[in-house]
């Protein structure tokens, strides 16, 4: 562990000095072509440096923060869009946004200490959630598989929430930012545009809608026309995400694309693309009698949608590999760590 803790250490020193390059010299370069050719060695370095570990925590993070969410960014810098444009006025402040998931907000709330006190208290109890989810595997052999199976998406969702709170911190402390939460309460979603639009990983939603759905939409919008334009720009953003689900996936097995979850995201956009034209010709229903009703309804199904397909589709080569139990494994003693401080037993 020690040696892959010193391999992992290496890998972000590296990143860190690509990305100093890239504020120093690749963004002082005109927008356009040259600035994003003068990226691009960057962003290829990024998508290989997951290849140099091998604990799953570190591939995950590193896979996750440099190969996608840098890699998005920097694309974006090249023609002055995303969060890195313009560039910070500090080298610090540049290297935290690239390759941190986190979003500084632009209208900073009145009243941080009751929000932050509300968002600790309800962080709390998803951390609890999470150690008790994780402590489920320890008796998976007395559960039904089928319990297991349904539980992990469950404890993916609550686990990657949190994940994403904690490396909001350092930022937080270090620099004072006043960051966008990225995910909105995900299980309230009544429907799948909801769900991916508006509450789940919103860092993701913000990059692809920036980098392929708008350009995407616009160039719709002249084939197609202005009523439809969305329609093929959503498929378009799902099919690059399961794409880059494909990426990490190579990152932690280190075998050949199934294509599963290019499958799961394609199917997902599809089924948005079938929401929003059922809502345009208003055949879903909405601000009448009965409202609340439908939602619970609605919510529901998004919520049976999601779990079936995930398990059945897109976590099939984490169940597959053994992922999730060797990552429970190298978890342990944080989740030893923070059952102490809970008081969880």
């Amino acid at each position: 562990m020690e040696e892959e803790l010193k391999s992992f250490v290496k890998v972000w020193v590296l990143a860190i000095a690509f990305l100093c390059y890239s504020y120093y010299i690749a963004a002082k370069i005109p927008k356009g072509f040259l600035r994003l050719l003068s990226l691009l060695p960057v962003i290829s370095l990024f998508l290989f440096l997951p290849m140099n570990l091998s604990s799953y925590s570190y591939i995950l993070a590193t896979s996750l923060f440099l190969s996608w969410y840098a890699n998005f960014k920097l694309l974006l810098l090249s023609f002055d869009h995303g969060p890195l444009s313009p560039p910070p006025p500090q080298l610090l402040h540049f290297i935290c946004i690239a390759s941190l998931p986190i979003k500084i907000k632009r209208y900073p709330s009145q009243d941080k200490s009751q929000t932050s006190f509300l968002g600790t208290i309800i962080l709390a109890m998803k951390v609890a959630i999470t150690i008790m989810l994780f402590e489920a595997y320890n008796y998976g052999k007395h559960l039904n598989p089928n319990i297991v199976l349904a539980l992990f998406p469950i404890h993916f969702l609550f686990e990657t929430e949190c994940l994403y709170a904690v490396f909001q911190i350092p930022p937080k402390f270090l620099f004072g930012f006043e960051l966008e939460p990225q995910f909105n309460e995900p299980l309230l979603a009544n429907s799948l545009q909801d769900f991916w639009g508006r509450r789940w990983n919103l860092m993701s939603s913000d990059l692809l809608r920036h980098l392929i759905y708008n350009p995407v939409r616009r160039i719709s919008k002249r084939i197609i026309g202005d009523r439809w334009k969305s329609l093929p720009a959503i498929l378009g953003t799902f099919f690059v995400s399961g794409l880059m689900h494909e990426v990490l996936y190579y990152h932690l097995t280190h075998l050949p694309p199934t294509w599963e979850a290019t499958c799961f995201f394609v199917m997902h956009g599809i089924w948005v693309d079938v929401e929003i034209v059922m809502k345009k010709k208003k055949v879903i229903l909405i601000g009448r009698k009965r409202q609340f009703l439908i939602n619970v309804i609605s919510r529901l199904l998004v919520l049976g949608f999601l779990l079936v397909t995930s398990i059945w589709i897109l976590f099939a080569p984490w169940l597959r590999n053994g992922i999730y139990e060797k990552v429970y494994i190298e978890y342990s003693p944080a989740i030893n760590f923070a059952k102490g401080v809970l008081h969880i037993h």
